[in-house]
């Protein structure tokens, strides 16, 4: 029985691809000024080779990548990069982020029935951008890497939620757009694991058995379908619920 439901953010609540390709372009113009140049058709290969590789921070292994292991160079084109998505999101925030149809009915149905938490490998702004949306009311609990110093995938991170929460991992589920991140290690917790279809990483492909999410949706609304099944006894692995 499911008794606790933990969400990641972008991807999964709310659409910030907007917001993923602007810092897209804000690495290729940092890159650009030390003359480091890719034609769009490089760059895009670069974040596929990214994504693919399953690397816990795609900002910064494009990064890392792009300036071929140049710690001293990467470290400054990272905190540029940083600070102008900061900036963005701090001034035109929904310009790049649109909450996806259908949370807040969907958080009003949840809440009460589950414990709620976010499980968010972001920086300690996400709780302004909660605010944003007005949906940090509806979690007992909001977990970003940057705060606690812990990074998906490492499985220690979703240990310090459940903990945090009083949760049993077989009783608790994950949701969230990558596989990863959020799917491989709820996977090994033993948590149910809920994929939500989503860009950028829609491109990825589970590595071997421990990838494969236990259900497959388009979006997030989606949920209660996968709760309604699972109250019924049934689990159809990597189904994709249309």
């Amino acid at each position: 029985m499911i008794t606790t439901i933990l969400f990641d953010l972008g991807g999964t609540l709310w659409d910030d691809y907007p917001s993923v390709l602007a810092s897209w372009d804000d690495i290729r113009i940092e890159l650009t000024e030390v003359g480091i140049t890719y034609t769009d058709k490089g760059f895009r290969d670069l974040v596929e080779f990214c994504i693919n590789a399953y690397s816990p921070s795609l900002t910064r292994a494009i990064i890392w990548q792009a300036v071929k292991g140049d710690y001293k160079l990467y470290q400054k084109i990272l905190r540029k990069v940083i600070a102008k998505l900061k900036k963005r999101m701090r001034e035109e925030f929904f310009k790049y982020n649109k909450l996806y149809a259908g949370v807040i009915p969907l958080l009003d149905e949840l809440k009460g029935r589950y414990l709620l938490g976010v499980a968010s490998n972001n920086l300690s702004e996400a709780r302004e951008w909660l605010d944003n949306f007005a949906l940090s009311d509806y979690f007992a609990s909001i977990t970003l890497s940057e705060e606690v110093w812990l990074f998906k995938p490492d499985t220690r991170f979703y240990l310090y939620i459940l903990d945090k929460l009083g949760a049993k991992a077989e009783e608790t589920m994950m949701v969230g757009d990558r596989l990863d991140n959020d799917i491989f290690p709820a996977n090994r917790l033993g948590m149910t694991t809920v994929r939500v279809v989503s860009e950028p990483f829609r491109i990825q492909k589970p590595r071997y058995h421990a990838d494969e999410p236990d259900f497959t949706i388009k979006n997030v609304s989606m949920l209660p379908q996968v709760l309604k099944l699972l109250n019924a006894g049934l689990s159809p692995k990597t189904a994709l619920i249309d």
